[in-house]
Order: structure tokens, then C-alpha cells, then sequence
């Protein structure tokens, strides 16, 4: 039965996977009590979802009802999309016919060089006129945005760095999602001028170099065919599939 979850339970939440990590983040970060994030899992424990902003995210083992996990999905018709696993994203597939799409998910296979470049830590604003000037869709309006992450700053659960070029930042990464044990790496973004002077890769190192430094597992996901060759490059390798679904036809 899916219930509402306490801080307790989150003990039961292994961070060995995206979203998990994406869960326990929110959690640390808002804690179970906050008016505008919501929290549930099952009686098992097997099932958790986080929901903040029309957005969910779900972790979740195979011992789950999918079937009830649908009618959830059905009923909440304030969640507009999930970011999961492929094997949730199929099971639910089955259980309620929803669409999705799925892409890569990589971890450190061995230790990481240390870049000969280093970054600067950015401001917030900084880092989100670089993601729109780079990404042409997903990005929420800057002021939700800023509250989000000027939070999880404050309360050292998130990290932002990159490089400028005359003054003007031109490339950037951060933590999307961070928890006592495991972090997540996104908003990689570099200008078009700013390419092949290898800002992204010392982005990455530098975040994962400090991550693992503290113990941590960390998770990134590339957004193209060119990043994923690079992560490769840079001693990643692929460790699962992230899933989108987009509940747009509902029952």
C-alpha cells in the first residue's frame, strides 16, 4: 500500500541508483515535512516517489505493485512527468500504457585523473544563463529555478563550478541531486566559443574527484552520443538507464 513516507523510512533507501539519489536529495534538502514537496513509499519499503513542481520522481524494486503504482500515477493529476529507471518505466508501460524515453546512466569504473585546469566556483545566475544558452528545452523559469538551488547551496547540497573566458562564464557543471552518501552530476554546459579547450572535462573531474574524495557515489547521465564518448574517455561507464515519462494521457 502507498502511504505517505516518513524520515524513517528513507533509512530503507539505498542510493546505488539515479533515482534513488534524486529522492534522498530532495529529502535532505526539504525534509519529509515540507508543504510544497511530497514524499511516499510502500508498507515494503521496495517503493519511494518524491514530487515537487509537477515533477516525480520514482525508485522502486521488482517486488513493487505496478498496477497500484499506476492508479497513483492516475489519480495525482498534478504530476505531469517521472524521471525513473527503464525497468520501472517498463513496468508501468504494462500496467497503464504510458510512453517514455530513456537514455544512459554512467558511474566512475576507476580512479580519475586530476585535470590540469581549474575551475572557478560560479554563481547560480551565472550557471543558468549558461544552461540556456546551451539547452533549448527542460529548464524551469529562472526564479523557481534560483529558489531550488540557492537552497540546496545554503544547506551544502549542491555545488557549482566551471570557467570563464574575459570575464564571461562559458562553461559549467554542478550537483543536480546530492545526499549524505551520492551525488548527482549535471547542467554540463559549455559555449560554442569556449569548446575544445577541455572545460568540460575538468568540470567533470574536478566534481567527481571531490564526490568520491568524501565518499561518495556519483551518477551522470550524457545528453548526447559526443558526451557519453567523453565520459567514457574520462573513466565512466555505463551503470543503468534513466526513463522520462510523460503523463499526458490520462484515464
Amino acid at each position: 500500500m502507498i502511504r505517505l513516507a516518513q524520515a524513517k523510512d528513507f533509512n530503507c533507501l539505498k542510493p546505488d541508483s539515479e533515482a534513488a539519489v534524486r529522492i534522498l536529495g530532495l529529502a535532505a534538502s526539504y525534509g519529509v515535512e515540507c508543504r510544497f514537496a511530497h514524499f511516499w513509499c510502500d508498507d515494503d519499503r521496495q517503493l519511494f516517489i518524491a514530487a515537487m513542481d509537477s515533477h516525480a520522481v520514482i525508485s522502486a524494486d521488482a517486488g513493487t505493485d505496478f498496477y497500484e503504482l499506476n492508479l497513483f500515477l492516475s489519480m495525482h493529476r498534478d504530476i505531469k512527468s517521472v524521471r525513473t529507471s527503464r525497468f520501472v518505466a517498463q513496468e508501468l508501460a504494462l500496467a497503464g500504457g504510458w510512453k517514455y524515453k530513456t537514455g544512459i546512466v554512467m558511474t566512475p569504473e576507476k580512479e580519475l585523473c586530476t585535470p590540469a585546469l581549474k575551475p572557478l566556483n560560479l554563481a547560480p545566475r551565472d550557471v543558468y544563463s549558461l544552461l540556456k544558452a546551451c539547452f533549448d528545452t527542460g529548464l524551469p523559469e529562472f526564479d523557481a529555478w534560483y529558489v531550488d538551488v540557492s537552497h540546496r547551496l545554503r544547506r551544502g547540497l549542491c555545488r557549482m563550478i566551471g570557467f570563464c573566458i574575459d570575464s564571461v562564464p562559458s562553461a559549467c557543471a554542478m550537483t543536480t541531486a546530492e545526499c549524505e552518501n551520492a551525488a548527482v552530476i549535471g547542467g554540463v554546459a559549455t559555449l560554442p566559443c569556449a569548446r575544445g579547450r577541455g572545460f568540460a572535462s575538468a568540470n567533470i573531474l574536478t566534481l567527481t574527484n571531490q564526490l568520491l574524495d568524501e565518499g561518495k557515489k556519483v551518477f551522470l547521465s550524457p545528453k548526447n552520443d559526443a558526451a557519453y564518448k567523453l565520459y567514457l574517455k574520462l573513466g565512466f561507464a555505463q551503470c543503468g538507464e534513466w526513463a522520462e515519462i510523460i503523463l499526458t494521457e490520462r484515464k
